[in-house]
């Protein structure tokens, strides 16, 4: 959520996964509209069922203060502003921005809107700004993503102990280690198109997690998906045991 910086507030931005990416675009907008941020909202995704807050993930404090000079960001509206809106964040109009708009979109469509009632709310915001903007816009881009974004203090100590570990671990096999990440979740394999082992039944299921997600979006006209190309073009996610085996061959390729 934000609000325009001449004491209109700007917009609330929904943020689910791919947190990174559009909490940058979110800081990216803010600066383009010369308004407000307020500390984006995290949806709650049906996949991963996780209710955690910004502060959860990131250290709010430093968020704030790395990007002080850029863009004001405050941790919610203001009280006399919320009152406007019968202290309901719901009752903020909420613009309904296409994919990869252009800043120019934002300037002539959003700023009009936010000056005028004062708030609004962009979201979802996955995609929402595009990927070619102006230097000073992607300079925000980059500030928000190589400084202002820093794990919160619990996170960092984890990664740390993690890190001490797998040093200490890995002196015992000349600095060598395996590390794998297992991708292999319902909203992934769905918006991959690509099929597995799971027959009739899975490609239902699949059909039926992308529309509760994405809408239809994989029934436009003109959409063809093809699940073999996807996978020539390694575009498939592995699955637990394709993951395993990798590995495995990893490991008796350093062996040999």
């Amino acid at each position: 959520m934000g609000y325009h910086n001449n004491g209109k507030e700007m917009s609330c931005m929904g943020i689910g996964l791919g947190w990174v990416a559009r909490i940058c675009d979110a800081v990216a907008v803010a600066g383009l509209l010369n308004a407000t941020l307020v500390i984006p909202i995290f949806h709650l995704n049906s996949v991963w069922r996780d209710s955690s807050k910004f502060y959860d993930i990131f250290d709010e404090d430093f968020f704030i203060y790395a990007l002080r000079n850029h863009v004001k960001v405050v941790r919610e509206l203001p009280e006399d502003l919320l009152l406007q809106f019968d202290n309901n964040i719901s009752s903020i109009v909420n613009l309904r921005v296409k994919a990869w708009s252009s800043p120019t979109y934002y300037l002539l469509k959003v700023l009009p809107k936010l000056k005028e009632l004062g708030a609004v709310r962009i979201a979802p915001f996955s995609n929402r700004l595009a990927h070619s903007v102006p230097p000073n816009i992607q300079g925000l881009r980059c500030l928000c993503n190589f400084e202002a974004l820093r794990f919160s203090e619990p996170i960092r100590m984890l990664a740390a102990k993690m890190v001490d570990r797998m040093v200490k671990k890995s002196s015992k096999t000349n600095g060598r280690y395996v590390s794998v990440h297992i991708r292999f979740e319902e909203d992934m394999v769905a918006f991959s198109c690509c099929t597995y082992d799971g027959g009739e039944e899975e490609k239902h299921e699949m059909d039926i997690a992308r529309e509760r997600s994405w809408r239809g979006k994989f029934r436009r006209r003109g959409r063809v998906i093809r699940p073999g190309a996807n996978r020539i073009d390694g575009k498939c996610p592995l699955t637990p045991l394709e993951e395993n085996e990798n590995a495995g061959r990893d490991v008796q390729r350093e062996c040999k």
